[in-house]
């Protein structure tokens, strides 16, 4: 691994620095990373960059008080300092009256083996010139489309160790790859994107296919009046949509909060039959991620089931409040959105559908290829909003009549996915927060094709 330390090493060094801590209880989670990205913008390659470093969230309990502080150093003494700081942060303040101890080790603690594999060698030690290759075969089928191309190659691998006096001695080791394609042309664009633990999985030519053929068809784009529509989600536009319940209602601080649109929901419907969604970090499919940020087993959870709410992911807080075991779902400490558990590893049934079977049953309606800039202006009732980008056609009568201006959508989510009629195949991929790296969600979803579908009105663009 490059700068990463191994499992002994990196559980040695914190155990090391819990030693003599002041603290009730003290737990320290590392998290190591080495990242390479390759951007490349006007069909040329303009940035190589690699970076690694660590990062340590120190977390203590003093009384019915908790503190946290981080660190961005493996040194004993600065781990030592930073548990002393955490120690006395929690000394001054009030007791907590949600105040729960840190968790202890989950009895029947899965072994590696019974997870898949979420460590490659041959993304680890990817090299520059590889994605440089990759890339290269992006802006040659843009170039020979007479087109510019943009996007990223990032390939990264991340260690992940918890240790704590409560018990806690937890390592996992992962890699990402990641291949995103932007071709522009005279009057339109087109996206095609690839994401993997395995970089060997990914494929630059179907990568620049995709992109290229959006761009093809993106042009000459006429309007449609605000309204209902029928429509067509690709799978990045159906991630689209999955983020905001499952960042605003699929975790339990919210669920036990009563600010999630499955508080006071649990065995009734929410969402129509044809809908199920569950969150899964064991699935290979999905980017799976062993063990939480505070160390506990990551387990599936079966959020909608047949249209049936069923329940939050939990972390180790939360469901002793809930009186519940913990799912396995503690945020990432290090994001900046750690408000609680989060389902980051989304997941719905695939079908059989091909995109032109699913074409050719839309009377009048709408291709959405992805959308740009989302938002949630009402979190309880999951309501969503956006813009389409890199490729928004008409479909009437069963076909492709061309491309359309960009369209504004504002739709509550759950209606959305309750008109859903059929799914195609699956596809690994990320909602455009975490594509652009201000989110922690993966998905494996089908492309789905909606009943109903309100979009608001047309963008300048």
């Amino acid at each position: 691994m490059r700068g990463l330390l191994g499992q002994e090493e990196a559980l040695g060094r914190l155990e090391a620095a819990l030693a003599g801590s002041p603290a009730d209880a003290t737990e320290l989670v590392m998290l190591g990373e080495s990242t390479s990205v390759t951007r490349y913008a006007n069909s040329e390659i303009h940035q190589n960059v690699e970076q690694t470093g660590v990062r340590v969230a120190v977390r203590v309990t003093v009384g019915n008080a908790t503190a946290r502080v981080f660190t961005g150093s493996l040194d004993s003494a600065d781990l030592r300092a930073a548990i002393e700081q955490a120690t006395t942060l929690a000394r001054l303040q009030a007791p907590d009256p949600r105040w729960t101890p840190l968790p202890s080790p989950s009895t029947g603690f899965p072994t590696p083996a019974q997870f898949p594999q979420c460590w490659f060698e041959a993304t680890a030690t990817l090299p520059p010139r590889a994605r440089a290759e990759a890339v290269g075969v992006i802006i040659d089928a843009a170039a020979q489309a007479g087109f510019q191309a943009y996007g990223t190659y990032l390939s990264a691998e991340q260690e992940l160790a918890v240790v704590s006096t409560m018990g806690i001695r937890s390592h996992a080791t992962y890699t990402t790859a990641y291949l995103k394609a932007l071709v522009e042309g005279p009057e339109g664009t087109g996206f095609g994107d690839a994401l993997s633990r395995d970089a060997r999985a990914l494929d630059p030519e179907a990568v620049a296919r995709q992109a290229v053929a959006k761009c093809q068809a993106n042009h000459e784009q006429a309007s449609i009046d605000p309204g209902d529509y029928e429509a067509i989600f690709d799978p990045n536009a159906v991630a689209d949509m999955l983020r905001f319940p499952a960042a605003w209602g699929m975790g339990a601080r919210q669920f036990l909060d009563g600010q999630s649109f499955l508080s006071g929901k649990i065995g009734e419907p929410v969402a129509s039959p044809q809908v199920s969604i569950w969150d899964d970090p064991t699935d290979p499919r999905c980017l799976p991620t062993p063990i939480d940020y505070e160390g506990l087993p990551s387990t599936r959870v079966d959020i909608i089931d047949e249209g049936i709410a069923r329940g939050p992911v939990y972390d180790s807080r939360t469901a002793q409040e809930a009186g519940v075991r913990s799912t396995g779902h503690a945020a990432n400490p290090f994001s900046g959105f750690a408000g609680g558990p989060t389902a980051d590893h989304l997941v719905m049934p695939v079908g059989t559908s091909s995109m032109d079977d699913m074409v050719s049953r839309i009377k009048y309606g709408v291709l959405v290829t992805r959308f740009h800039y989302t938002h949630c202006p009402d979190g309880k009732r999951v309501i969503a909003t956006g813009t389409t980008r890199d490729g928004t056609f008409l479909v009437r009568d069963g076909e492709i009549k061309g491309a359309l201006k960009n369209l504004r959508f504002e739709m509550g989510v759950l209606e959305l996915i309750s008109s859903l009629q059929e799914a195609g195949e699956g596809k690994a991929c990320q909602d455009w927060w975490a594509a652009n790296g201000m989110a922690t969600q993966q998905y494996f979803v089908p492309s789905l094709r909606f009943a109903r579908c309100t979009f608001t009105g047309v963008t300048t663009f």
